[in-house]
């Protein structure tokens, strides 16, 4: 975790030396805090992990498929008429 946290640190670093107004730095300064950028990495990342797991064990791409086999797939099937 420490390691995580100086690599944001060095992201962090990296857009400062970019030489960015200060109106610009003082938003950097506020929501580009190491912590967060590592939540926000690990969020983004165990969304991709969950979308392949999902993707892979998670059974056929269209789920009311099923159901259309078996009741018909008339386009007024939503609205009542048959």
């Amino acid at each position: 975790m420490r390691s995580l946290l100086y690599g944001a640190q060095e992201v962090r670093d990296q857009i400062s030396a970019l030489g960015l107004p200060d109106s610009y730095m003082v938003w950097v300064d506020i929501f580009l805090q190491p912590n967060q950028i590592v939540l926000v990495a690990f969020a983004i990342f165990m969304r991709l992990v969950l979308g392949v797991v999902g993707s892979v064990f998670g059974g056929s791409t269209y789920a009311g498929a099923a159901h259309e086999e078996a009741v018909g797939s008339s386009p007024w099937l939503r609205w009542g008429k048959h």
